[in-house]
């Protein structure tokens, strides 16, 4: 008899069935993601200084979701979606050839702070969904 093999295993983990369902439409590279649905319960406290990071190239956003302080009962749950500027030519043309990467100038195009983890969902989503139709500026 062979013994079960990881992949075979991980669809029925906890890990994996608590999970957050997302919406998250084409174009969306996400980094990490420890949302979960346990962090609805009243009093749960996550650690880890970043829950969920997505970046979308094409439209140059960044989106991050933080718990501070960590592991506090009494902190809240931080979205902050950030715009980095295409970098230009002396002409002003963009340089779309250049790698996406968040630079000092990129820009907070909005901050959310909220307890109730059913808000932060609903909000991230509604991010995300934004920012993958969004331009910021022109060509």
């Amino acid at each position: 008899m062979t013994a079960p093999r990881m992949e075979d295993l991980y669809p029925a983990s906890p890990a994996y069935l608590s999970l957050q369902p997302l919406r998250i439409p084409a174009g969306w590279v996400i980094g990490w993601n420890t949302l979960s649905t346990d962090l609805a319960d009243p009093g749960s406290a996550p650690g880890g200084s970043s829950l969920f990071n997505a970046t979308n190239a094409g439209r140059r956003f960044n989106i991050d979701v933080e718990y501070r302080p960590e592991f506090d009962p009494a902190g809240a749950f931080h979205l902050t979606v950030l715009y980095q500027p295409w970098l230009r030519t002396e002409r002003g043309r963009r340089l779309t050839s250049a790698p996406f990467a968040l630079t000092g100038e990129a820009e907070t195009v909005h901050g959310f702070e909220t307890r109730a983890y059913p808000a932060l969902v609903q909000a991230l989503e509604h991010w995300i969904a934004r920012c993958s139709v969004w331009e910021r500026e022109g060509g």
